[in-house]
């Protein structure tokens, strides 16, 4: 390729540079632009500064030289000129004998002496018909042949230039003389006319010696100016190598570096700056690297403080399991045996109805307190992280109408509705704990008959995903036309001991319930999540990925 062939016209092949090709910059611009700015990209600034100056001092110098000869030349062309206009002018006045007399042996004297000036190549003598007379010089047939002035001049004339030559020419008239014989003057008569051919060389050597002068005195100028410059440039940019090694000293990490304190004001405050932050950092990394000793130290106690306050904590928790464990069963045993009484005298057939009533006070006021018990020992097993998950086959659309048909007897006596949505592409056979999943769809259930009032509540099973590598991700929903819950409450809603609704409902139950059951999914695997508008009823949901069995065959 040649150096003018752009980019453009290369081949295909050499425009590829691996899968992405070459830059657009690359592209747009012709090779020589993308060799220079490889090369401003990889040379120093101090060879950047000698080659700029080096360029500008020569294109100084070469233009001043040619300036310089030129003006030289216009002058000696002008002497040259004026020079070739007085050789014409004197020859003329001493040829007019020879055009007078017609006889150029009188001109013969005044022609060597002309032809003997330097650069004269010809001369000529012509009367006013332009008839040769006379002809001498090696440059006769430099000029054309002239033809006679168009009128009479009294004062030489450049007649005709070419590049290597000029051709001046001078009238010559007659020189009369006052006689005594004579009344009057008689005039002067034109007689021809002489032509100078003058040469060319003189002005083309002054010019060449003149341009050569120029251009050495010039160059030595810009020689000793580029030295000046050279000087400047090491003494500015020594410092800079040094303070730019420095900083990579510091780099590699020697915090040690320092840049020396040299060059020019400017420069050395730069180093001083330098030297000044590096002292700073080292001052900063030994105050952090006190520090960190400390935080160490810190740290370490804490982790004991730590490891101390959970020892005492799981000391607390097993003392309070083992509490719980001991006054669960000091409190079920005579609870059951209040309960029991309760019922033996509720078959007797004498019961008045106010000891019947006290008596159902007695067995709801225990069954009461026996599910609260039963709820904080669960609470307490599962944040001691004790609780397990049982895994088993359950069939899925018996033990969701199994829970509805337990919670159905609450809902009748309120005379809502109760009803249950099975996906039709529930899977039948899944494995999962079956007590769990029952007590949080009965937590579910139970509350949402507790606060509706009107209307009904739904529980509905959904196969989000259909069943893949064994697995299915199904949606369990309870949603009711309730009172709904206030946004104030819904984040507190799954606290331990806490309960939505008014004074009257929030007696009749725990606390726990939403609560055990968050603890339940999440250990399930899932989230409950809950979508309420107070005085519009709640929706609670979750989302379980299950294990998916075969059927068992039906006998």
């Amino acid at each position: 390729m040649s150096p003018t062939q752009p980019l453009d016209s290369q081949p295909p092949a050499l425009l590829r540079e691996g899968a992405a090709g070459p830059a657009p910059d690359a592209v747009q611009r012709p090779w020589p632009l993308n060799v220079y700015a490889r090369w401003l990209r990889e040379t120093s600034f101090r060879r950047h500064l000698n080659v700029a100056v080096t360029l500008a001092a020569f294109c100084l110098a070469l233009v001043v030289a040619a300036v310089n000869a030129w003006q030289g030349g216009r002058q000696v062309r002008a002497m040259l000129m004026e020079q070739g206009g007085r050789i014409a002018a004197n020859l003329a006045s001493n040829s007019s004998l020879a055009l007078l007399y017609a006889s150029a042996d009188n001109a013969d004297e005044a022609v060597r002496a002309s032809l003997a000036f330097p650069d004269v190549m010809a001369i000529e003598i012509r009367d006013t018909h332009g008839r040769l007379l006379a002809a001498l010089g090696p440059g006769r047939n430099v000029l054309a042949e002239a033809a006679p002035p168009a009128r009479a001049a009294s004062e030489p004339w450049l007649d005709q230039e070419t590049e290597d030559s000029w051709a001046f020419a001078a009238p010559v008239w007659t020189r009369p003389e006052a006689s005594p014989f004579d009344v009057t003057l008689k005039p002067a008569q034109l007689l021809g006319h002489v032509r100078v051919i003058l040469s060319k060389s003189t002005l083309r050597r002054t010019q060449a010696s003149l341009f050569v002068a120029n251009f050495g005195v010039a160059l030595v100028s810009a020689l000793l100016f580029l030295f000046a410059v050279r000087f400047l440039a090491l003494r500015l940019t020594r410092p800079l190598a040094a303070l730019s090694k420095a900083m990579e000293r510091v780099e590699r990490g020697d915090s040690d570096a320092r840049a020396p304190a040299g060059g020019p004001r400017d420069i050395a405050a730069m180093a001083d700056t330098f030297n000044r932050m590096i002292a700073s950092l080292q001052e900063r990394e030994t105050e952090l690297a006190a520090h960190r000793d400390h935080l160490e130290e810190l740290v370490r106690e804490r982790t004991l403080e730590l490891v101390a306050a959970k020892e005492r904590a799981e000391v607390a928790s097993r003392a309070k399991s083992q509490f719980l464990a001991r006054m669960s069963h000091e409190l079920r045993t005579p609870l059951n045996a209040v309960m029991g009484y309760a019922q033996i005298l509720k078959m007797d057939t004498n019961l008045t109805a106010k000891q019947r009533s006290g008596l159902d006070i007695i067995h709801g006021s225990g069954q009461h307190l026996l599910t609260l018990i039963v709820d904080i020992l669960d609470l307490s097993r599962i944040e001691a992280g004790k609780a397990e998950l049982r895994l088993a086959p359950v069939e899925l659309a018996a033990r969701l109408q199994a829970v509805v048909d337990i919670v159905k007897v609450m809902a009748v006596g309120k005379q809502i509705t109760l009803e249950l949505e099975l996906d039709p592409a529930l899977p039948a056979l899944v494995l999962a704990d079956e007590k769990r999943l029952s007590q949080i769809l009965l937590n579910l259930l139970g509350n949402a008959v507790k606060f509706t009032h009107a209307g009904g509540v739904t529980l509905r099973a959904l196969a989000l995903a259909p069943a893949g590598d064994g697995q299915a991700l199904i949606r369990f929903e309870v949603e009711d036309t309730g009172v709904g819950i206030a946004e104030d409450q819904v984040e507190r809603l799954f606290e331990p001991f806490e309960q939505a609704g008014n004074a009257e409902q929030r007696v009749a139950g725990t606390g726990l319930g939403l609560a055990i059951s968050r603890q339940l999914v999440r250990m399930m695997g899932g989230e409950i999540r809950l979508q309420s508008r107070l005085g519009e009823g709640s929706r609670f949901w979750f989302e379980l990925s299950v294990a998916v069995l075969a059927t068992p065959p039906r006998p």
